[in-house]
């Protein structure tokens, strides 16, 4: 995790080599800034990412921005395709030659950063009808019906009981996978798969990874089976999984109080599956985090970061653990700048 200040006397150095990438939020997660900036400089490493402090217009409003080693421009929009918190992203131009300035933000050209006047220009935009595509609400999903035939749904959200909505808004599962390094681990596994929201996510980020899914619900097999390269009908506190160890536990946990006990003994269980360098990413109602946070925190992994998400009403929060103690010291600098971000 790189991350730099800038002053006049080293910016030419950074210039020279980087070009400057702008990140611009989604509207719906303007107030989680640190997860966003969190997510671009995970799957930015392979970009040679360098997170900017004190970035051109960050003062302005889900905008931050980052030093891109040049010539990856291809690469750097396979990237970009599948962000999950932003989704509009544009290019410095020191030069004030380029014509493709960026009509939402015209108004702000040209500006100045440490002394140097710059325009903004695009660089790439998220599809919209891709994401519609790919949400919860219209994505295909196949389930059991009563007489055991397959029905394929589109939009599939569940039963509506406590443990059974199904809804997780795509760019939360975006996000979550990618803070899983999904072009370093090789086996991902979501315990609380439902409608295959992260799993689903999970494939379309990088289609190499090993998807591992557990659900009680035998409902969901057909569809969960479609996602997965391998799918436990089981509780998740019983699961015997055959492909240990994974990389990373990535999940979205029923947000039901009731449900809370149960969540702490599925984390206790698979603990043991997690490599020793592995992660876990979980979003849990806020008022489930600290009976779960502590139960982490007993099972011997450091909280990265946990931070608190407004659903459309709902407050959730999204963390990030891991309990590899080399990992944990290397990038504590970074985590504690990162709850500086506001």
């Amino acid at each position: 995790m790189n991350y730099i200040g800038i002053t006049k006397q080293n910016l030419h150095l950074y210039a020279d080599k980087y070009d400057v990438l702008i990140c611009q939020m989604r509207t719906s997660r303007n107030k989680a800034k640190q997860l966003a900036v969190l997510e671009m400089s995970t799957v930015l490493s392979e970009a040679d990412g360098i997170f900017i402090q004190n970035g051109p217009l960050g003062d302005v409003k889900g905008l931050f921005s980052f030093f891109i080693k040049k010539n990856c421009n291809h690469r750097l929009k396979q990237i970009l395709r599948t962000t999950g918190y932003c989704n509009k992203f544009y290019m410095l131009d020191f030069t004030l030659q380029n014509p493709d300035i960026a009509d939402d933000i015209k108004s702000m050209n040209p500006l100045i950063w440490k002394g140097l006047k710059f325009n903004i220009i695009h660089f790439y935009l998220q599809s919209e009808e891709e994401y519609k595509e790919k949400s919860s609400h219209n994505r295909v999903f196949a389930i059991y019906q009563s007489d055991n035939t397959v029905k394929y749904v589109r939009g599939y959200r569940g039963d509506g009981s406590e443990a059974g909505r199904r809804g997780l808004p795509l760019e939360d599962a975006r996000l979550m996978v990618n803070l899983a390094e999904p072009y370093r681990i090789k086996k991902l596994l979501d315990p609380f798969a439902g409608g295959g929201g992260i799993i689903h996510a999970a494939r379309d980020i990088n289609n190499t990874l090993y998807r591992i899914s557990i659900d009680i619900d035998r409902t969901l097999e057909p569809g969960l089976r479609i996602y997965s390269d391998k799918h436990y009908i089981c509780d998740s506190r019983e699961a015997d999984i055959l492909e240990k160890p994974v990389d990373a536990i990535v999940t979205e946990v029923p947000f039901s109080a009731n449900y809370s006990e149960t969540i702490i003994q599925v984390f206790y269980h698979l603990s043991e599956a997690v490599s020793e360098s592995g992660k876990i990413l979980c979003m849990c109602h806020i008022d489930q985090f600290p009976a779960i946070k502590a139960a982490w925190l007993h099972m011997g992994y450091y909280l990265l970061i946990g931070k608190e998400v407004n659903r459309k009403g709902t407050p959730v929060v999204v963390s990030l653990l891991s309990r590899d103690t080399a990992y944990y010291k290397r990038t504590k600098d970074y985590y504690d700048m990162l709850q500086k971000i506001r």
